[in-house]
């Protein structure tokens, strides 16, 4: 990251308006909006932000459509509500989209507008929509440039999501809804992301609930009580990066090629981070595993929405031992109930440290020293340094 770019990445923490622009590059950048079981049923909709903008998601039977959330008449939002079901219809003046975005109901639209809705050809933006699992992404297609770092018109979501995509495709193999939780941070999305891209604040930050609830080994950790670093290894693929502990170069492909040959069980504590503000862990708690996928949604230069979501793994266990099946059988209907209130205690203390870090954010104007623990930040930096790029270089 140049000069200029580490001064768009200081200057967003605590200016509106930059903090505008940099939500403005990414616009067609792939980002998760939601999953699929927010939206089981036919019309099901919900509200979702996507750079910046505030968009919806809906289905429509089989098929699933994202729009940005104004009606083009008047530029009254369609969805004034977090979720529901029901037409694509703008409250203001009643008019009626159809599922490729169309306006094709217009109360008196040949008297008042002199022509029928086909003919006046008014249409919602459309975003463009993937999914993976039950993960689905979008972006607005029709902003990419073709600048250095820019995201590709042709680029599709397996392809931006490169060896995820697979993990995530089996992690997501989910039809009952996950375990869920939101809460709204008084602090800028890129403290709060950043904080997960290292483990160097677990001993200071997490003395004692990091370890409750990832099953780790009291001989992972140091005299001091940090993990000890020779056991971490950091894959870096595309513009993501991820956390193996005790993993092993070749680990990530091999993790991908298992979950899309159906073959993966889980064996240590992994994470993902999926740019530019998705988190998804891997780890064993007791004897059963669970996925926690997290998301920090930027609401403002000082406020973000941390929604999360947790389930079970959706993997066989190889497990021989006799005692370790029955613990498992009586301990996982009571699991939830241990899991949601300790991620909201690990993920609360993160919170706390980023707020305390967010009234001083205008003074922070220099790189930070980052140590072995905190690669993955500089990774980071990189891609979001190259999606700023792509938009001011077009």
């Amino acid at each position: 990251m140049d000069e200029r770019q580490r001064s768009d990445w200081a200057r967003s923490l605590s200016n509106p308006e930059a903090f505008a622009n940099e939500q403005a590059c990414f616009r067609p950048v792939w980002t998760v909006l939601c999953l699929t079981t927010d939206i089981p049923n036919d019309n099901d909709w919900i509200r979702c932000r996507l750079g910046g903008s505030s968009v919806f998601v809906q289905r429509f039977g089989t098929t699933i459509r994202g729009f940005e959330n104004v009606c083009r008449h008047r530029f009254h939002p369609i969805r004034t509500k977090a979720k529901g079901s029901g037409l694509v219809r703008c409250a203001f003046h009643h008019w009626v989209y159809n599922q490729a975005g169309e306006a094709v109901g217009i109360p008196q639209c040949k008297k008042l507008f002199g022509v029928t809705p086909r003919e006046l050809g008014a249409r919602l933006e459309e975003i463009e929509i993937a999914t993976c699992g039950f993960l689905i992404f979008g972006r607005f297609c029709r902003q990419i440039t073709a600048g250095t770092g820019a995201a590709r018109a042709d680029e599709s979501l397996e392809e931006y999501l490169a060896e995820a995509w697979p993990i995530l495709q089996a992690i997501g193999q989910v039809t009952i809804p996950p375990h869920t939780a939101c809460s709204s941070v008084r602090a800028n999305w890129k403290l709060l992301y950043e904080l997960t891209l290292e483990e160097y604040h677990l001993f200071a930050v997490h003395p004692s609930t990091f370890r409750m609830l990832f099953s780790v080994h009291p001989s992972s950790f140091g005299k001091a009580g940090y993990l000890d670093p020779d056991h971490a290894h950091y894959p870096r693929f595309g513009r993501h990066s991820a956390f193996f502990y005790k993993g092993q170069p070749g680990d990530l492909r091999e993790m991908a090629e298992s979950c899309q040959a159906g073959t993966y069980r889980p064996g240590g504590y992994r994470i993902l981070q999926i740019f530019p503000n998705l988190l998804v862990n891997h780890y064993r708690v007791l004897q059963s595993w669970y996925v926690s996928i997290t998301q920090y949604v930027p609401e403002a230069h000082d406020r973000t929405t941390v929604r999360s979501w947790y389930f079970p793994a959706p993997f066989p266990i190889d497990d021989r031992s006799w005692l370790h099946r029955v613990v498992r059988q009586i301990t996982e209907p009571w699991l939830p109930f241990f899991v949601g209130p300790s991620l909201r205690r690990i993920t609360g203390e993160d919170h706390a440290v980023c707020e305390t870090m967010q009234p001083i954010a205008g003074l922070i104007t220099e790189a930070p020293i980052l140590g072995g623990e905190e690669q993955r930040i500089g990774w980071f930096r990189e891609a979001y340094g190259d999606a700023l790029l792509a938009v001011s270089n077009p």
